[in-house]
């Protein structure tokens, strides 16, 4: 049991963290764009910072694994294969053959 749920607590925690970075990245953007002009510098160096502190921040996050364990041991419905529509022609178009000058003479 105990096998199953560090994978899971580990994806979790990533997802989590992803999730802090990127809400850290937005608002930090918002911020600086009302007092100044964005530049690649500045934006490279917010993301590098909201990286080390999201990690920071979920490291300490306790993950809840009785839910993690209902969600995975719940079947997973087989889902039908996604088929493409056949292409058909909505409108038929004649097909009109160019004449040249020898074929029009016969």
């Amino acid at each position: 049991m105990k096998n199953k749920l560090k994978p899971l607590v580990k994806e979790a925690k990533k997802t989590t963290q992803k999730a802090i970075q990127l809400s850290l990245v937005a608002q930090l953007k918002d911020i600086t764009a009302k007092f100044a002009v964005g530049s690649k510098k500045l934006d490279k160096q917010i993301q590098k910072e909201a990286k080390k502190l999201a990690k920071k921040f979920a490291k300490d996050i306790k993950i809840d694994t009785a839910t993690l364990v209902k969600v995975d041991d719940q079947p997973k419905a087989l889902e039908a294969p996604k088929v493409a529509p056949a292409k058909t022609k909505t409108t038929a178009e004649p097909v009109v053959k160019k004449t040249t000058a020898k074929t029009a003479a016969l």
